[in-house]
C-alpha cells in the first residue's frame, strides 16, 4: 500500500507531499490542472524511464520518494531491504537530473531502473491511456487473458525455452550449410594434394631439364664440331699430336745436348699426354650425343606440366611443394562437424519436444480460461451497466504443416505459444460478435478494460495493494458513471485504488479526495500544487464537477 508520496520540482509542481490511506482516493480538478503529474510522479518512483523535460524550469533536479507499506500482502524483500529498521517499509527514491541521468534508491541502497521495476512490479499497477492502448492492439490480447489465468509464469517459460530451441535450430542450419562448404573444401583440397603429389615436383628440375632439351636441339651440330675437334688434335700429318710429337723429337735432342732442357722436354711430353687424354674425351662425348626427338618430346610434356602446377600453385617449384604442404596441413584441421551436427540434433529434438509438451499445455490451459473469462467479464460489464452485452476470447491458430500437432491439426509455434487471442464483443441484445477493436466505442472500451481487470483481481491471490486508474472513465457519463464508481469502490475493497476522474459520480463514492490547482504568482511564474479535501471542501468541488458539462457519454 501506498503511505506517502513526495514530489519535487517535477513539470510544474515546486513541493508537494501526499499521505495516502486504504480504500477509494480520488483526484480531482479543473482541465489542465495537472492531475496526471501525480501518475507521472508515482510512475517514475515504480521505474520507468524519466526524462529531463520532466524537471521544473530552472532547477538543476527533480525528487521522487514513494513510501510503500509491504505488510498487506507482499513479502518485504530482505535483499532489499537496505538501512530502514522497519523491514516492511519500503522508501523508494528517484532522482532526475538535467543531463538527463538519474538515479534510484530502495531503502538506502541505489538500484538500476530494470531491479527497481522488478520490486515495485508486486505493489503497484497503473491503468491510464497506456492500458487502453495496450487493449486497443489485438496482439496484446492473449497477455490480458494469460494474466487472468495467472499463465505469465507458463508463458514466460514458454518464451525462453522457445527462444532456446530457436538458438539451436538456426545453430544447426548453420552448421549444416558449413558442412556442405567442408566437404566441397574438402574435394578440392584432396583434388589439389594429389594433383601436386602426381606432378612429382623437385627443387631444379625445371632448370634441369631445359640443359637437356638445349643439348638434345643441338645434337647434330655438338657432333659435328666433336669430330672436327678430335680431327684437328689427332688428324692428318697437320694435326695438333703430329706436331707435338715433331717438337718433342726436337726438344729431346736440344736436351741431349744442354741438360737444362730436361724440364721443358717432359712439359712437352706432358702436353702431348693431356692432349691425347682431351682428344679422347671429346670423342666420346661426341658418340654419347644422341639425336632422339622422342626424348625432347618427352621433356616438352615434362616441362609444360611444371609450368602448370607452379602457374596454380604459386609460381615456383618451392611455392607449389609449400602449397602442398599447406593443403597437408588443413586437412588435418577440418572440424568434426558430424558429431556436432549430432549433438545439436539430439538437443534441437530435445528442446522441441520440451517445447511441444509445454506449449500443448498452456493451449489446453488457456482454453479452459477463455470461457472463464467470458462469463467473468459478461457479468461485470453488466454490472458497468452494460446489460445485453456478449463478449468472447477467439484463440487463433496458424496452420503449418512442419508444425506442433495440437489435436488433429499442426499449428505455427510461436514464442509465446500456439495460439493468438482476439477479444470479441457485442454491446447490444442480438448483435453479433466482431473485434472489440473495431466495434466498441471509447466508453465501452473503458468498461471492457475495468471489467478485464475486475475479472483479474478476482483469481489473483498475488493482487497489487495498488490500482492507478488514470482518466478510464473517458467517454462515459450519467448512470454509467455511477456504476463504474461503484465497481472502483467495490475494487477498494481488496486493494488501496486511486483514481484520476472529472466525474462527480465517481469523486462521490471515493473515500478520501484529493483537488489539482493551478496558481500563477506575481511572477508570472505558474505552480501546481495538490492536496487533500476536508468535508466541507469536498461538497464544494462535487458542486464545481456537477456544474460542468459532461465531457463525453455515451448513454
Amino acid at each position: 500500500m501506498l503511505t506517502k508520496l513526495s514530489i519535487e520540482n517535477i513539470a510544474l509542481v515546486e513541493r508537494a507531499e501526499l499521505t495516502f490511506q486504504p480504500g477509494l482516493t480520488v483526484l480531482t480538478g479543473e482541465t489542465g490542472a495537472g492531475k496526471s503529474i501525480i501518475v507521472t510522479a508515482l510512475s517514475l518512483a515504480l521505474g520507468e524511464r524519466g526524462d529531463k523535460e520532466f524537471i521544473r524550469h530552472g532547477r538543476d533536479n527533480a525528487v521522487i520518494e514513494a513510501t510503500f507499506d509491504q505488510s498487506v500482502s507482499v513479502k518485504p524483500d530482505s535483499a532489499l531491504s537496505g538501512e530502514h529498521p522497519d523491514e516492511s517499509v519500503l522508501i523508494v527514491k528517484r532522482e532526475l537530473f538535467e543531463d538527463g541521468s538519474s538515479r534510484a534508491k530502495a531503502n538506502g541502497k541505489q538500484l538500476s531502473l530494470q531491479q527497481l521495476k522488478r520490486l515495485t512490479a508486486p505493489l503497484a499497477e497503473i491503468l491510464g491511456q497506456h492500458a487502453g492502448q495496450m487493449l486497443m492492439d489485438e496482439d496484446n490480447h492473449l497477455l490480458f487473458l494469460d494474466r487472468f489465468a495467472s499463465l505469465e509464469p507458463l508463458r514466460e517459460q514458454l518464451t525462453l525455452l522457445f527462444a532456446d530451441w530457436q538458438k539451436v535450430s538456426v545453430e544447426l542450419r548453420s552448421i549444416k550449410s558449413k558442412r556442405e562448404q567442408l566437404m566441397q573444401e574438402r574435394e578440392l583440397l584432396m583434388f589439389q594434394k594429389e594433383e601436386i603429389e602426381k606432378g612429382r615436383l623437385r627443387v631444379g628440375e625445371e632448370e634441369q631439364l631445359l640443359g637437356e632439351r638445349k643439348i638434345l636441339d643441338s645434337a647434330r651440330s655438338l657432333m659435328a664440331s666433336a669430330d672436327t675437334v678430335v680431327e684437328i688434335l689427332d688428324g692428318d700429318e697437320n694435326s695438333v699430336s703430329q706436331l707435338l710429337a715433331s717438337a718433342r723429337k726436337e726438344l729431346e735432342r736440344m736436351a741431349g745436348i744442354d741438360p737444362a732442357l730436361d724440364g721443358q722436354r717432359e712439359a712437352l711430353a706432358a702436353a702431348e699426354f693431356q692432349i691425347e687424354d682431351l682428344r679422347r674425351a671429346i670423342q666420346q662425348y661426341g658418340a654419347s650425343i644422341r639425336d632422339d626427338p622422342q626424348r625432347i618430346e618427352e621433356i616438352n610434356l615434362r616441362l609444360d606440366e611444371i609450368y602448370r602446377l607452379k602457374k596454380k600453385y604459386g609460381g615456383t617449384e618451392d611455392a607449389a611443394l609449400s602449397a602442398l604442404a599447406d593443403i597437408i596441413g588443413r586437412l588435418k584441421d577440418r572440424p568434426d562437424t558430424d558429431s556436432l551436427i549430432d549433438a545439436l540434433e539430439k538437443q534441437h529434438d530435445r528442446l522441441e519436444k520440451l517445447y511441444t509438451d509445454e506449449a500443448v499445455a498452456l493451449s489446453e490451459a488457456r482454453t479452459r480460461a477463455a470461457d472463464r473469462l467470458r462469463k467473468q467479464v459478461v457479468n461485470e460489464l453488466k454490472q458497468l451497466a452494460i446489460d445485453h452485452c456478449a463478449f468472447q476470447c477467439e484463440l487463433l491458430y496458424e496452420e503449418a504443416e512442419d508444425g506442433i500437432l495440437l489435436g488433429s491439426r499442426a499449428v505455427k509455434p510461436l514464442a509465446h505459444g500456439l495460439e493468438r487471442a482476439r477479444f470479441l464483443f457485442s454491446a447490444n441484445l442480438g448483435a453479433p460478435l466482431k473485434s472489440l477493436v473495431r466495434t466498441a466505442s471509447g466508453g465501452e472500451i473503458s468498461r471492457v478494460l475495468l471489467a478485464l481487470k475486475a475479472a483479474t483481481l478476482s483469481r489473483d491471490n498475488l493482487s497489487r495493494p495498488l490500482l492507478v486508474f488514470d482518466e478510464v472513465d473517458a467517454g462515459i457519463g450519467g448512470h454509467t458513471a455511477t456504476e463504474v464508481g461503484r465497481k472502483l469502490k467495490t475494487l477498494s475493497q481488496d486493494c488501496q485504488v486511486l483514481v484520476i476522474t472529472h466525474l462527480h459520480q465517481i469523486a462521490r463514492l471515493a473515500d478520501h479526495h484529493f483537488v489539482a490547482e493551478k496558481t500563477t504568482d506575481r511572477r508570472r511564474s505558474t505552480t501546481i500544487s495538490v492536496r487533500r479535501l476536508n468535508r466541507n471542501e469536498i461538497a464544494a468541488e462535487l458542486d464545481r464537477m456537477v456544474a460542468l458539462p459532461e465531457e463525453v457519454s455515451d448513454e
